[in-house]
């Protein structure tokens, strides 16, 4: 896939003001809570791994971190008019979900090592009943090879101001809450690749989880 024609970025004024007007947007429609943002370094690579439960997910993430942020975004959806060129504006790229795409791995490792933040949903994919399911590898692949701090993010709320199989917004209560960097020093380096990357996987559905489960206590 040719990825230089998704390079088209908003000037960092602007996207500075579009990010005030979403996350504002939010807090009226959502009255957004945003907890642990300080985990987030000002400047550095660091990858922000999230739950998955909407379409809507990277603009509530997004609107909660005061840096400028990149993800990747389904292929099919760039064929899509409009919708293309805003969410490429906003530092969307594509990866091909239905096939091991290493140029979308590759180009995520870029990213984090010239200092970047990059959200990803490691599950993959929407989940279906709000649970968080297992990690692929490819969030495990980019965390180590790229060797940024991995901060988790659960956020909720939004599955109810967007519906599955909805185009309207609701109100509903927002809650982001980021944790701690990850801690992968007692993963041990091995050989068996896979067998590493099911082990740091488990480590960021974990901390994932642990952050929904402080979240219920407010």
């Amino acid at each position: 896939m040719d990825y230089s024609k998704y390079e088209t970025y908003l000037p960092r004024r602007l996207y500075r003001w579009s990010h005030r007007l979403t996350g504002l947007f939010f807090k009226i429609m959502g009255n957004m809570t945003v907890k642990g943002v300080e985990n987030i370094p000002n400047e550095g690579g660091v990858l922000i791994v999230s739950n998955h439960i909407s379409l809507l997910d990277p603009v509530i993430v997004g609107s909660a971190v005061q840096r400028e942020i990149h993800f990747m975004a389904r292929s099919d959806v760039f064929k899509v008019p409009i919708l293309s060129n805003i969410i490429t504006a906003y530092n969307a790229f594509p990866v091909n979900r239905w096939a091991p795409d290493l140029g979308a791995l590759r180009r995520t490792i870029s990213l984090l090592k010239a200092g970047n933040s990059v959200l990803m949903f490691p599950e993959g994919t929407r989940s279906a009943d709000g649970n968080l399911g297992k990690t692929n590898d490819g969030a495990c692949f980019i965390a180590h090879r790229a060797n940024v701090p991995t901060i988790p993010v659960f956020h909720s709320g939004v599955q109810k101001m967007l519906p599955r199989g909805s185009r309207r917004l609701r109100r509903a209560k927002l809650t982001v809450s980021f944790g701690e960097p990850i801690d992968f020093s007692e993963i041990a380096e091995t050989d068996v690749k896979r067998e590493m990357y099911q082990q740091m996987g488990i480590r960021m559905i974990d901390a994932i989880t642990k952050l929904s489960k402080d979240n219920d206590q407010y």
